[in-house]
């Protein structure tokens, strides 16, 4: 799962965690999460590389740690 934290600062922290148990897996960037939408917008990373999925990658959705996923 991603959870986002916005922090009283004005920072946000993106991380994936376990469906399971909660605890942190990896820290994410707003380019792993971000989706195209039908429209005539095209969406780049910091690359300049566009970004076509229309979906989460499922390992996004179901996120397991290595404890969870034995």
């Amino acid at each position: 799962m991603i959870k986002l934290e916005l922090k009283r600062d004005g920072t946000q922290n993106i991380t994936k965690v376990c469906n399971m148990c909660g605890c942190h897996i990896e820290d994410l960037v707003i380019e792993d999460i971000m989706i195209k939408k039908d429209s005539d917008v095209t969406v780049k990373d910091k690359d300049g590389n566009e970004i076509t999925r229309t979906e989460l990658p499922s390992d996004l959705k179901e996120c397991k740690c290595e404890t969870c996923n034995d």
